[in-house]
């Protein structure tokens, strides 16, 4: 069982009694804080915590971590039961009933051991609270813990998890709600932050992504699952939750692509006032940030802010994924019904009574449904893929070119041209009628032209690296983007 290190401290200066050098030293020793931090030579007890945690990974790794389970607990704190499912599950017994895990929990709890045990408890536990180190010393003492923790146990995975319990503050928090932002607005002036990813449930540093001096070096080979929350049921947007506001809600971000097929899809569907949305004012060492909160149950009321990490741990109290927009919400499960963007487009476009405002078709249309999902899996899908995946290889190589780079490009132009060729012949991907796919399609052209071209290096390349828009390769793709545009 692991303890963030500065309740730890907190915990050990008050357990006896406050010490008589307090926390940081006079004649009759150099204090608790001191002496927590003395990686040469801790008098306390128990040892150093900082080498502990340390000898604790590599006897993990030494006999395999298929035979150590590792609680934390901050996790036990947080959910109780989900803790104890893991428990059980490492220990290869029988499903926990709902009885028992509540039984357990109950026995397990201070306020009961407190009871039954009577004045032996304060020799076990002194608050069993979280977090009540914030209430002791400054902030410079706090951040020289901060140091020697990165020091010693920075990049082991043991570890990890303790940073995120350790912060009095979220770092990167946006400055303003998105509503707020304009052109002139610079994200990269905020606060730097470490991108950070789900793991058993805890928030921890991203594992794909190499932090130097606060900010994102390159981006590794995706080593992280992705969980996918997926829904093959079709979902009735008529009915609402107990309090009468819609059952559905969308999580967003402005700066996600796909946010924007989703709105023009509830758009044309008049599902406006069928679905609520909550749009992230940014991302934060927390993940997607709600500054004013979410407006959706069960956080509705709730001061903000919001992070979207919330709902993933409410949805899969023990999942490892990355925590992504965007989100179709449950109100009444409580669950989320997908985290895939092209699967809550159909599920939006499937719903009863969505029909387009134009002609009063379905953007789903059955008759079309073959054709659609095998444009989007045979060019769109694929073409997007080879975008971000020649990007990503442009980061992760220190922004140098290399040969699986130039592929990407190579593969990206030969589909850019096909589809350009298609849509000589045809107003929209599969004839006159506008579908889903042409939604998705042309929130990529927009984000191709605003953002992959300079970032991902497109731009002048392999002699196809012009804009959409306002270039001269693709005129199909450039007269179809600006339809679209009209459009949405």
């Amino acid at each position: 069982v692991v303890r963030n290190l500065k309740d730890t401290l907190t915990s050990l200066h008050f357990f006896r009694g406050e010490p008589k050098d307090g926390w940081d030293g006079n004649e009759h020793g150099p204090g608790s804080f001191r002496r927590f931090i003395d990686l040469e030579d801790c008098p306390n007890a128990y040892g150093d915590s900082f080498h502990w945690i340390k000898a604790s990974a590599e006897a993990v790794e030494a006999v395999g971590s298929d035979r150590v389970l590792v609680v934390y607990y901050e996790a036990l704190k947080a959910n109780v039961r989900a803790q104890l499912r893991r428990i059980n599950d490492f220990l290869g017994l029988p499903p926990l009933t709902d009885a028992k895990s509540r039984a357990i929990a109950d026995a397990c709890s201070a306020s009961k051991m407190r009871s039954e045990t009577g004045g032996r408890f304060k020799y076990a536990i002194r608050k069993g609270s979280v977090g009540d180190w914030v209430n002791y010393l400054n902030d410079e003492r706090w951040k020289e813990l901060d140091q020697v923790f990165d020091d010693s146990l920075g990049g082991i995975d043991l570890a990890e998890p303790l940073r995120f319990f350790q912060q009095k503050e979220i770092p990167g928090m946006p400055l303003i709600p998105w509503q707020d932002c304009d052109l002139e607005t610079d994200r990269r002036t905020w606060s730097p932050y470490l991108c950070v990813s789900l793991r058993e449930g805890m928030v921890v540093p991203d594992p794909d992504i190499v932090h130097t001096n606060n900010a994102i070096k390159r981006i590794l080979s995706s080593t992280f699952r992705l969980l996918s929350f997926s829904s093959k049921m079709p979902v009735d947007l008529d009915e609402n939750g107990s309090d009468g506001s819609p059952r559905y809600h969308l999580f967003l971000a402005p700066s996600d692509p796909w946010a924007s097929p989703i709105l023009a899809a509830m758009k044309l569907l008049g599902l406006e006032s069928k679905i609520s949305v909550d749009i992230s004012d940014g991302q934060s060492g927390a993940g997607w940030a709600f500054l004013n909160g979410a407006s959706c149950a069960p956080w509705k009321g709730r001061e903000g802010p919001f992070w979207l990490y919330e709902a993933y741990q409410l949805a899969d109290p023990l999942c490892t994924t990355k925590i992504l927009v965007p989100v179709l919400w449950d109100t009444v499960t409580e669950r989320i019904v997908s985290n895939d963007s092209w699967e809550i487009l159909k599920l939006l476009s499937t719903s009863s009574g969505s029909v387009t405002e134009i002609d009063d078709r379905s953007l789903f249309p059955e008759e079309l449904k073959p054709m659609i999902e095998a444009m989007f899996s045979d060019y769109i899908g694929p073409l997007i893929d080879d975008v971000i995946t020649a990007g990503l290889e442009y980061f992760r190589n220190d922004q140098n070119e290399t040969e699986r780079l130039q592929k990407g490009r190579i593969n990206a132009y030969t589909k850019l041209l096909h589809l350009d060729s298609l849509l000589g012949t045809t107003r929209y991907l599969l004839g006159d009628t506008v579908t889903i796919v042409d939604l998705y399609f042309s929130a990529f052209l927009f984000q191709f032209d605003a953002c992959y071209l300079d970032a991902f290096a497109f731009r002048g390349s392999d002699g196809f690296g012009e804009p959409i828009l306002s270039g001269s390769c693709y005129p199909n793709l450039t007269a179809y983007a600006r339809d679209m545009f009209q459009l949405l």
